[in-house]
């Protein structure tokens, strides 16, 4: 039901969109067709018409609707998605926080990108519980994630050419473009809502609880000539099995918070690169705000680049919890994250840290004989020498000069493969710790059946 009524005002307000863009885009190629003064002038002015002259109003009836059913389909999605994950929650050892997604997804700029991976992740999660109970899973067509990445994307371009107003040309094939695009995204959207909800039918069939284990608990043990001596010995197949249970949650809470960290590093970088591209445009919103007195709203820019300095603390601090098992004198998390937070020197703070960790990883990993995971010589030294070469890009970007800005966005895209590369890296080689091989034999029984 509750996607039924996500995807029936998903259509009124994508159709209601595109009609409206459309009228207004007729209208214009009779009355203005040269667009002199753009076609958002335009459109304010067609407006200004149908509220001074009745005669307009039913042209403007579809952008009234748009705007009522965006709000309207927002709700909906959003009580459709949060139903989405608690399902799989029930079902599954997913740790999915159904609200931090929601409210995420609301951040309405970033949608391409926050929709993407939300979606991708709750995808992978019902295919991985599907497939773990042997139950069929849906899987949508390959065009339709990057239908909602590339597109949103892609209608964003197109609006920015449709504001910059540079041609007439220029103008109404940025209108078609933003048109083909919507309905790329409405097209993305639909299949996607149905596969997801397909898939979270078929959860229902699966108790709650599903562990990935096949946990002997339910089996007595064979060994024991009575109850009295099975009583009498201590349980250490229900030890082991905690033990197993709290390793397998930390490896998903530190895989977790790397994807979220190392999407938010890329939303900011995005947003930097963006600003770049529009001749610092955000930045100069941003200095409006705070000059008009609007700090709020200076928060509000500033969310994104706060949201991912949070993921980051939490992933290294999760981290620095599990590598202080194999040290010989653990290391307060608490100092090592404020010493990667002091300002202009967390590039030699970071490689520090994460040379630091890397060695440990080796140690251990290779003591256990389990493969260490090592990333490229570049990587560690992309991080030092380009951190301070990015607040020095950063002091003369401020003087505006185009060679600036090009080395500026240079330095950014390298910093920012760098910390994925060693986010990455340095997770894999965490859950590898968590999982060392047993030279024992297990005397729990095993469940064939």
């Amino acid at each position: 039901m509750r996607a039924g009524k996500a995807l029936r005002w998903l259509k009124f307000f994508f159709l209601s969109l595109i009609a409206s863009v459309a009228i207004a885009w007729i209208a214009s190629l009779f009355i203005d067709p040269e667009l002199r003064r753009g076609f958002v002038d335009f459109c304010a002015r067609w407006l200004v018409a149908a509220i001074a002259f009745p005669f307009y109003l039913p042209f403007i009836i579809p952008t009234i609707f748009a705007i009522v059913s965006l709000c309207i389909a927002v709700y909906k999605c959003s009580r459709w998605l949060i139903h989405a994950e608690k399902e799989l929650n029930r079902v599954s050892e997913a740790k999915i926080v159904p609200w931090e997604d929601v409210s995420s997804a609301l951040i309405l700029p970033l949608f391409p990108f926050i929709h993407f991976f939300i979606l991708k992740e709750l995808l992978s999660q019902q295919k991985e519980t599907l497939d773990k109970n042997n139950l069929e899973s849906e899987t949508p067509p390959q065009w339709v994630l990057p239908g909602i990445l590339g597109g949103g994307i892609a209608a964003y371009a197109s609006f920015f050419l449709i504001l910059s107003n540079k041609s007439p040309a220029i103008s109404h094939i940025s209108i078609g473009c933003f048109i083909a695009f919507v309905i790329l995204l409405f097209a993305s959207y639909i299949k996607i809502i149905r596969t997801i909800t397909a898939n979270t039918s078929a959860l229902y069939s699966l108790p709650d609880a599903i562990s990935t284990a096949d946990s002997p608990t339910d089996t007595p043990p064979t060994d024991a000539p009575d109850d009295t001596a099975a009583s009498t010995e201590p349980d250490y197949g229900t030890q082991e099995q905690n033990s197993d249970d709290d390793r397998a949650e930390a490896s998903i809470i530190c895989q977790k918070r790397a994807s979220k960290t190392i999407f938010w590093f890329m939303v900011c970088c995005t947003l930097f690169l963006v600003n770049i591209i529009l001749n610092d445009t955000l930045l100069t919103l941003a200095l409006i705000f705070l000059m008009f007195g609007a700090p709020e709203l200076l928060l509000l820019a500033m969310l994104p680049f706060l949201i991912a300095l949070y993921k980051f603390c939490r992933w290294l601090l999760c981290i620095e919890k599990e590598l202080n098992r194999f040290r010989s004198k653990p290391v307060p998390p608490w100092g090592t994250l404020i010493s990667a937070l002091i300002p202009f020197i967390f590039p030699l703070a970071h490689f520090s840290i994460f040379r630091e960790q890397l060695l440990l990883q080796r140690e251990a990993l290779e003591k256990n004989k389990l493969e260490f995971q090592d990333i490229p010589k570049w990587g560690l030294f992309a991080i030092l020498i380009f951190g301070f070469l990015m607040q020095l890009c950063l002091y003369f970007y401020l003087g505006g000069t185009i060679a600036a800005k090009i080395v500026t966005f240079i330095v950014c895209i390298v910093l920012l493969v760098s910390y994925i590369k060693v986010i990455r890296t340095i997770t894999a080689n965490t859950i590898a710790l968590l999982f060392p091989p047993t030279d024992a034999p297990s005397d729990t029984p095993t469940d064939i059946s």
